[in-house]
């Protein structure tokens, strides 16, 4: 009788994000060379209309910093491993069964997909969304929200995989997301002439302002 190897599960790669939010930009229009020094490089990416709902369940998920949106159809899942409401670093999610696990950690309610996850709407808005790589591989974006609101992040996105079949661990993740904040302030520090001062105010945060809702202290 033939003995049938266990191939072990693939593991997902673990995708990483650390951003820094801004008020607003400094300049009319983002040019590479708006100021002094001038970004190295500058790409304009097409202008994108983002539709995003959020969900929760009695603020469980916002509550451990995580938020869970369903963006253009698609679900994804922002998971908070340090930093603060300026400055965020965050692991994300995409895979639907990766999701749902998460969910049910957090909220003990076992769902799919189609039952969203066991969660409830919490906020739904339209972005219009400015983007521009610069220096080959900063993100900067800039969203105007269709209920009048506007605030801008500079990002990094790293997707890195375990080695020798093992995931990474937190202390490996967070040292990574550490190098990634340091690397963007220094980016907005050398570029300064293109932030306008002041404290940015989050999306859910005004969100939520706006509507009145209570829910605003969890926002990012």
């Amino acid at each position: 009788m033939a003995i049938r190897q266990k191939i072990p599960k693939a593991l997902a790669p673990c995708i990483l994000e650390v951003e820094r939010k801004f008020r607003s930009l400094a300049v009319r229009q983002l040019t590479q060379r708006g100021g002094t020094p001038p970004f190295q490089t500058l790409h304009a990416l097409p202008l994108q209309t983002v539709r995003d709902t959020y969900y929760d369940k009695a603020g469980l998920l916002s509550s451990a910093g995580a938020w869970i949106r369903r963006r253009n159809g698609v679900w994804e899942a922002k998971i908070r491993k340090g930093g603060d409401f300026t400055n965020s670093q965050f692991e994300e999610l995409h895979e639907v069964g990766d999701i749902a696990a998460y969910v049910e950690r957090i909220t003990g309610v076992q769902a799919g997909e189609r039952e969203d996850f066991g969660l409830v709407t919490m906020a739904d808005f339209i972005t219009t969304r400015e983007t521009w790589i610069a220096d080959n591989e900063f993100h900067i974006v800039r969203d105007n929200m269709d209920f009048g609101h506007e605030v801008g992040e500079v990002e990094l996105q790293q997707t890195l995989e375990g080695k020798g079949g093992e995931a990474l661990s937190e202390v490996e993740k967070r040292a990574e997301m550490q190098r990634m904040d340091k690397r963007i302030t220094e980016f907005m520090t050398r570029y300064s002439w293109a932030f306008a001062d002041g404290q940015p105010i989050g999306k859910l945060t005004a969100y939520f302002k706006k509507m009145g809702n209570t829910s605003s202290s969890l926002a990012r």
